[in-house]
């Protein structure tokens, strides 16, 4: 169930992080480029762009915030702690960035404008709980894989038992076995309990 949940929160990043990763880098790969998003006049529209981008895969997992944030609060950080610090750092920085290119643009500095038009990471944001959703996937179905092998070797276990008392044969729940009982285990039969082979 855990496995099946990582799994639909990695598919849901994917898709925002596909468009999220060309819009950031396809100029720098030499990808054509609408024209509304070249330009140190839409740099804003650039930007605001990758920030809705970004939102939906925080939003998916949110739950790296959530952790971290309350175990960094206890005084006792983990690896969630860690990425809801260095992703979110990259997501304020974001923001400030939009907000500095909204100045330059208002004052007609083009090279304030260029400099924070490079300087976004929300890419970033989105590649890091992306590939962390990865590891977290790998490791649930890991789990789950043996969860489901110690469960078959519990169901292997017999849930009755053939006992000697009082010179006759007895079937009767494994559970109830006692200390000193001869258990008669016959050809096809699985053995209920450890024991000393008597004969």
């Amino acid at each position: 169930e855990q496995a099946l949940e990582m799994k639909h929160r990695l598919i849901l990043s994917v898709c925002f992080l596909i468009p999220l990763m060309a819009l950031s880098m396809g100029m720098m790969w030499g990808w054509p480029m609408p024209s509304f998003f070249q330009g140190t006049e839409n740099a804003v529209t650039y930007a605001f762009t990758q920030f809705l981008l970004v939102l939906p895969v925080m939003f998916i997992n949110r739950a790296f915030y959530t952790g971290g944030f309350r175990a960094l609060i206890h005084r006792a950080p983990n690896m969630d702690s860690l990425i809801a610090v260095g992703s979110g750092a990259a997501f304020v920085y974001g923001i400030f960035a939009i907000y500095r290119m909204s100045w330059g643009l208002g004052r007609g500095d083009e090279a304030l404008v260029m400099h924070y038009h490079m300087d976004l990471y929300f890419e970033s944001v989105s590649m890091i709980l992306t590939l962390i959703t990865v590891g977290k996937y790998l490791e649930a179905r890991s789990k789950g894989k043996t969860s489901d092998a110690i469960r078959k070797l519990i169901d292997l276990t017999p849930k009755t038992a053939l006992v000697e008392r009082d010179g006759k044969e007895t079937e009767i729940p494994a559970e109830e076995i006692r200390k000193g009982d001869i258990v008669i285990v016959k050809p096809g039969t699985s053995v209920p309990v450890d024991g000393t082979v008597l004969s």
